[in-house]
Formats: structure tokens, C-alpha cells, sequence
């Protein structure tokens, strides 16, 4: 399987993938070392969460001592996304063994899925004359875990290095790496900030969050995300059925 072709064109097609997380797990180590977080323990979450929001969203709550139920409770919420990835991209693989399946939907990203999920779609309408279905979904499969697998190793190793790096930061520095964590998030929302609905659910998170906070101090936060994300829902559902 690794020395087929499809295989090393996935391969091949994962560069820019590891160019991305190169250096977002590089930045996950050395928060990492930042919130006091051992070498084993982040590469093993690298290998055993695979997701970059999600890791990121868990390091304060494991440094701080916070419920594992609030933790799962986050990382969950967050990876759900991943279900409908997986429930969308296997059809393209055909009748596979449901272990080598299951296997597989661990190697699922945002990235990992969306570059093989475009370039299936493009092939399904180029069906090869001398090409069964079969043999398409099997090319399909080695393409997949060319790109996946190569681009999981790049992660794992990417956070080991990272945090490697952060035991040479000389000492002082630690405080300012926590700034890591907040600074990635804020990245990804400015990003999101399109339209006056995503204004407003930014101010009313801002509004909302040191009273949830002082509400609970270990459940408070999270009941408040959760509380303006179903708000963001709802609004976006509201200003869809006025559009129509």
C-alpha cells in the first residue's frame, strides 16, 4: 500500500498541509510546556485528539485542575464537526473492512479531509474506461492515508520539537507563552467576524463572559459558550428563513 501510486500522490498533495501545521504544532508544544503540561503527555493528546482548537481549548482547563468531565464535555463539543467529515468522505472509499475504516476516521482534520474530499469529487465525474468503481474507491483509500498519515506524523512530531524548543526559552519568558493560547483563538475569530450577526455574538460573548465566570467558577464559562453559541445558531437560522 505505501509503495503504491495513489498512495504517494496523497502524499505528495499533503505539503501544504505540513507547512500549516508545522508551525501551529510547534506553537501547541510550547504552550504546552507554558501551562505545565510533561513532553509525554502533549504528544500523546497530538496523537490521541489529532485537532488543533480542541488541544488548545483543553490546556488551561488541564493546568487548572478543572472537572475531566468539563474537559470531555469541551474537546467533544468542539470534535463533533468530525463525525459529519467522516459520515461525508466514506462513500468514496467503497467497501472497506469497517476496522481499516474506523482506523481512518481518527486521521480526520479539517485539512485532511477537505483536500481529498475536493479531489474525490473532481475524479467522480473522470471515471478512467480501463478503472472499476472499485478499483477507484481502493486508489481512494491509499490516496487518503498518503495525505493523512503523513500530515498526522508531521503534527505528533511538530509538538514534540515545539515543546523541545520551549526547555531552551530562557526563564521569564513563560508567562508571555500562555499569551499562545489566547492569541490563536483570537486569530481564529477575526477571521469568522463577517456581518453585523457575527459583531454582535462577539460583543455579547465579551459582555457575558466574567459574569458566567463568577457564576461557577468551574462550570460558568462553559455553560456561557455554550449559551451564546446556541444564541449564534439561532440567529443565523432566524436571518436565513427572513432571506428566503
Amino acid at each position: 500500500m505505501i509503495s503504491s501510486p495513489p498512495f504517494r500522490e496523497g502524499v505528495k498533495a499533503a505539503v501544504p498541509i505540513w507547512i500549516a501545521y508545522i508551525s501551529t504544532s510547534f506553537t501547541l508544544g510550547i504552550a504546552a510546556k507554558a501551562y505545565g503540561l510533561h513532553l509525554g503527555e502533549i504528544v500523546f493528546m497530538s496523537a490521541s485528539v489529532f485537532a488543533a482548537p480542541a488541544q488548545f481549548a483543553a490546556l488551561e482547563p488541564l493546568a487548572s485542575g478543572k472537572p475531566a468531565l468539563q474537559i470531555f464535555l469541551i474537546t467533544f463539543l468542539i470534535n463533533l464537526r468530525f463525525l459529519v467529515m467522516s459520515a461525508a468522505i466514506a462513500p468514496y472509499f467503497g467497501r472497506r473492512k469497517r476496522s481499516a475504516l474506523l482506523l481512518s476516521s481518527h486521521l480526520i482534520s479539517i485539512s485532511t479531509f477537505i483536500l481529498p474530499y475536493v479531489h474525490f469529487q473532481k475524479q467522480s465525474s473522470e471515471l478512467a474506461e480501463t478503472e472499476s468503481i472499485e478499483e477507484r474507491a481502493r486508489n481512494n483509500f491509499h490516496y487518503f492515508l498518503g495525505l493523512a498519515v503523513s500530515s498526522f506524523s508531521v503534527w505528533v512530531v511538530g509538538t514534540g520539537v515545539g515543546y523541545w524548543a520551549a526547555l531552551h526559552v530562557p526563564s521569564g519568558f513563560e508567562e508571555g507563552l500562555k499569551f499562545m493560547l489566547p492569541g490563536y483563538f483570537a486569530c481564529i475569530l477575526t477571521a469568522e467576524l463577517r456581518g453585523k450577526s457575527a459583531l454582535l455574538i462577539g460583543m455579547t460573548s465579551f459582555l457575558a463572559a466574567v459574569p458566567g465566570a463568577l457564576l461557577n467558577a468551574d462550570w460558568g464559562w462553559l455553560i456561557t459558550a455554550l449559551a451564546i453559541g446556541t444564541l449564534g445558531w439561532g440567529m443565523e437560522e432566524w436571518i436565513q428563513r427572513e432571506s428566503r
